[in-house]
């Protein structure tokens, strides 16, 4: 089958950074799934909203 290309160009692909950041998001979504799957969401996620109550003026000043 032919990689076709209409506008006759070469076709360009992912840049590093966009393969970069497109790792770093199935990593984001994975530790998710992860968390949500071992019953350990609802700690983390205390867990990080005791932090942000307790750094609030550091982090929105």
């Amino acid at each position: 089958m032919k990689n076709d290309n209409p506008s006759g160009r070469r076709l360009h692909f992912a840049t590093a950074g966009q393969r970069l950041s497109s790792v770093l998001v199935f990593a984001v979504f994975a530790a998710l799934i992860w968390a949500a799957w071992s019953g350990r969401y609802d700690r983390e996620v205390n867990h990080v909203a005791g932090w942000m109550r307790t750094h609030w003026n550091a982090l929105v000043h």
